[in-house]
């Protein structure tokens, strides 16, 4: 597993934060008397484990303040004018915040993406990334990435969240929302066997 001793602290300038670490046995942390309800509902035992760490990695990086979920699932701060993003990989979690709507994903590069790259890819990305493992993860972070900035469900992310080329910074991305096309950068990290994909400047609409 890439070792990483404490999470990973990512600034850029001032209006976004990305905090990841190893997926580690916690007990307990603090949690509002609402978390503590929807805990209390969790049945999967790992998916309790990271419900817990991300509220103590929470905790030690962006404060207690409550997180929720809407009606599609999608985290959000109460009470708060910021926005988060949440990812989970088998050996990691993180979260990603920021003073616009954001989108992370993080997953470790694993030779099983090969066997689903067509669901996901077009005919011009799989051009784009070829046959590669890492370039293939890479590609399926940036797709997550779009996919949880998305409002919408029912989504193709083959025709409706498409990467369009590769840049100095990350990707140019689309989407397709509610509202319509949206332009998306989205910056991409290795670090060690895990790729990290969000967006770090606000969506525009076309």
């Amino acid at each position: 597993m890439q070792e990483i001793k404490d999470y990973i602290n990512l600034e850029e300038n001032n209006f976004l934060s990305l905090f990841i670490e190893p997926k580690m046995i916690i007990n307990s942390t603090y949690l509002t008397d609402n978390e503590e309800l929807y805990l209390k509902k969790i049945t999967n035992e790992n998916r309790k484990q990271e419900f817990i760490q991300i509220r103590a990695l929470r905790n030690k990086t962006i404060g207690e303040i409550e997180i929720d979920y809407n009606e599609d699932g999608k985290p959000f701060l109460v009470d708060s004018n910021e926005f988060i993003s949440i990812s989970h990989s088998q050996n990691f979690v993180g979260i990603l915040k920021a003073s616009f709507d954001v989108g992370l994903d993080i997953e470790e590069i694993n030779e099983r993406i090969s066997k689903i790259k067509n669901r996901f890819l077009n005919e011009e990305e799989l051009k784009l990334f070829g046959s590669s493992i890492e370039n293939l993860t890479i590609a399926w972070t940036l797709k997550e990435a779009l996919f949880k900035l998305n409002t919408r469900s029912g989504i193709d992310f083959r025709k409706e969240l498409l990467i369009e080329e590769k840049t100095d910074f990350g990707y140019n991305c689309k989407m397709f929302d509610f509202d319509g096309w949206r332009i998306v950068k989205l910056k991409t990290q290795r670090k060690g066997n895990l790729i990290i994909s969000y967006n770090f400047e606000e969506s525009i609409l076309l």
